[in-house]
């Protein structure tokens, strides 16, 4: 294969196609929530994947400066790395395991939100290919909303072992991302850029 990139949004698939299966197969209405709540966010990950990684090698390719190699090779830690807790928390969401199906469902939302507060930890620039400078500096007060989301997002999961406010939880998620997603393609201006 020319481009080992494009492997990177097929791992995600067949977890994406399995969570849309589970909507219909989950056994309460929080876990049917917490399940379209993922099944939405999976292709937005896997797209991110692969901007990331092909802007890694858009922009290595027409640098020698050994400084932004090093910027590029440590960026690249933290995408492969981002990358590799969401296809395990996509995989372990949509894993059937009759007697531990409701503790798999959350471990693996619990992963792909950690996932991303992962990244925005520790991504500190951001890759414009086409702009001049290519690598740009991404600050902790501009990642911070991003952050308080994360943030969030993870709490809210963390209360998932009390059944009673599961359903709230689940919404509460599932508008997280839908709020996300949201902004950054209906509101592009209020977005980040592409």
């Amino acid at each position: 294969m020319r481009n080992p990139r494009l492997i990177v949004p097929s791992l995600f698939l067949p977890a994406g196609v399995g969570l849309l299966a589970e909507i219909f197969q989950a056994p309460t209405v929080p876990e049917k929530v917490l399940t379209f709540a993922l099944a939405l966010f999976c292709p937005e990950l896997a797209r991110m994947a692969f901007v990331d990684l092909e802007n890694i090698a858009s922009i290595a390719k027409t640098t020698n400066d050994s400084a932004i190699n090093a910027r590029l090779s440590r960026f690249r830690i933290v995408v492969i790395s981002t990358i590799e807790l969401e296809i395990i928390g996509f995989y372990l969401a949509v894993l059937f395991v009759p007697f531990s199906r409701s503790l798999l469902l959350p471990f693996g939302a619990i992963a792909i939100i950690f996932s991303q507060l992962w990244f925005n930890l520790l991504a500190d620039i951001q890759l414009w290919p086409t702009e001049i400078p290519s690598i740009q500096p991404w600050g902790i007060g501009q990642r911070l909303p991003v952050l308080v989301a994360n943030a969030i997002g993870l709490g809210l999961l963390s209360l998932w072992i009390i059944p009673e406010i599961r359903l709230w939880l689940a919404i509460g998620l599932a508008t997280l991302i839908i709020l996300f997603l949201l902004i950054k393609y209906a509101i592009p201006a209020l977005g980040p850029r592409p």
